[in-house]
């Protein structure tokens, strides 16, 4: 098939490639746009898989910073910690247990000797003590885990 345009002079011009590679193009920006809609839909089933093997995003309350006296001395601890809370829950309502909270912390941390806190024994027995408190002062709210942010004795 050959498309041939003719000027006012009478000279033939092949109008085909012009044809052709015009048809290309649109050809190929469809495909771009199939393209973008094909990834955009695996991206969406990605993060429902996401969703549902890791579950729901994590949702934490953020003490402040707490400074506590311990046993056997002049030492003492600043803590950060923050708590995971139900994904259903506003992080906010743990506002006004945060004295309560540090107040019996402080309680029970005059009675650990600084030398029972060090290595991964020392966090675990910190995070037992932080989680007994907790689970005590905020008995109305569902507190999943208790992360030790930082802890330094000093």
């Amino acid at each position: 098939m050959r498309i041939v345009f003719r000027r006012g002079n009478g000279e033939a011009i092949a109008l085909t490639f012009p044809i052709i590679v015009t048809i290309l193009l649109i050809l190929l920006a469809g495909l771009g746009g199939v393209g973008m809609v094909v990834v955009k839909s695996s991206q969406r089933s990605d993060e429902r898989d996401v969703v549902a093997r890791m579950g729901a995003k994590k949702n934490y309350a953020v003490l402040p910073e707490m400074s506590v006296a311990l046993g056997g001395g002049n030492r003492t601890m600043d803590l950060r910690v923050r708590l995971e809370l139900d994904p259903k829950i506003d992080p906010k309502v743990t506002d006004p247990y945060a004295a309560r909270i540090a107040d019996r912390l402080s309680d029970r941390m005059r009675e650990i000797e600084p030398e029972r806190l060090t290595g991964a024994d020392g966090a675990k027995l910190m995070k037992s003590t932080i989680t007994s408190v907790v689970d005590r002062e905020v008995r109305t709210i569902k507190v999943r885990d208790v992360l030790l942010e930082s802890m330094v004795i000093r």
